[in-house]
């Protein structure tokens, strides 16, 4: 009998384990629900720094343990819950001493020895997250990428801190999105 809960017990703990290394499809909806607002609010909220724009009705949420220094090329996320609509967004932060601006983000990295990059084009809340999607599927599968400075490719997102806060923001979306 023993027996039989300690292996009830193991399924059970194994059956509950989220996949945070699944692979994302593009998508574009952005609507929440209420049970993936209460669990983001609930839970994973105390891990991000909170502004909160009254007059717009928006809460902006940065990952608190981001990296915030201009020693390398970053991008950080923002997720912004527009509770009027019942959407949230993914808004892109690149860091401005190595990444010339919102305009000229190209990301490159490579596929079995294929060189492929990615260009950011900074129209709407669906680029922003298309974007993103591309930046987190390559971390997720280890993949070392590179951005466009305007005169040279440098290394991105090279630290785990760096790796793990893009990860874990992106992550965090997809789940209150129900993407995951």
């Amino acid at each position: 009998m023993r027996n039989l809960t300690l292996l009830f017990l193991v399924i059970s703990l194994c059956s509950c384990q989220i996949n945070q290394d699944k692979k994302v499809e593009s998508f574009s909806d952005f609507k929440t629900d209420e049970s993936t607002k209460l669990y983001f609010k609930n839970v994973r909220r105390s891990y991000y720094d909170v502004t909160e724009l009254e007059t717009a009705k928006l809460e902006t949420y940065r990952f608190k343990k981001r990296v915030q220094d201009d020693l390398e090329p970053i991008i950080n996320l923002a997720i912004v819950n527009n509770w009027r609509f019942d959407e949230a967004y993914v808004l892109l932060e690149p860091n401005g001493k190595f990444i010339g601006g919102m305009d000229d983000i190209q990301v490159r990295w490579y596929d079995n020895s294929e060189e492929l990059t990615a260009k950011f084009e900074n129209t709407n809340k669906e680029s922003h997250l298309a974007f993103a999607d591309i930046i987190y599927n390559n971390v997720i599968s280890e993949k070392e990428m590179e951005v466009w400075n305007g005169n040279e490719w440098l290394k991105f997102l090279t630290t785990s801190k760096a790796k793990e806060a893009f990860r874990i923001s992106m992550y965090d979306y997809y789940r209150l999105v129900n993407r995951l």
